[in-house]
C-alpha cells in the first residue's frame, strides 16, 4: 500500500462537463510525505478549467484535504486535492 494525492476537478468539456478524477499522483511512502505533496500541488497544480487563471484561494479541510477556488478572466472553477491511500 502506497499513499496519493488525488485531484478532483471538472473534467471534459461543454454539454459533456462532469466532475471527476483528473490526476492521481506519487506514491508515498507515508502519510505525511504525502501531506506535504498535496499542500504544494494546491499551488502548483494547473486545472483544466480555467483557462487563464488569475487569483486562487486555497482552503484547508482536514488534514488530508483541501478546496482551491480558482479565478479566471471570466469565471470561476474549482478542485480538490486529497491524500488518500492506495489500497
Amino acid at each position: 500500500m502506497a499513499w496519493v494525492v488525488v485531484v478532483e476537478e471538472s473534467v471534459n468539456y461543454g454539454q459533456s462537463a462532469r466532475w471527476g478524477v483528473g490526476t492521481v499522483r506519487g506514491d508515498h511512502a507515508d502519510r505525511e510525505e504525502a501531506r506535504s505533496a498535496a499542500l504544494a500541488m494546491t499551488r502548483t497544480f494547473a486545472p483544466n478549467h480555467p483557462w487563464s487563471e488569475r487569483d486562487r484561494q486555497v482552503f484547508r479541510n482536514s488534514e488530508d484535504s483541501y478546496l482551491v477556488n480558482v479565478v479566471g478572466a471570466t469565471t470561476e472553477f474549482h478542485f480538490r486535492v486529497s491524500v488518500a491511500e492506495r489500497i
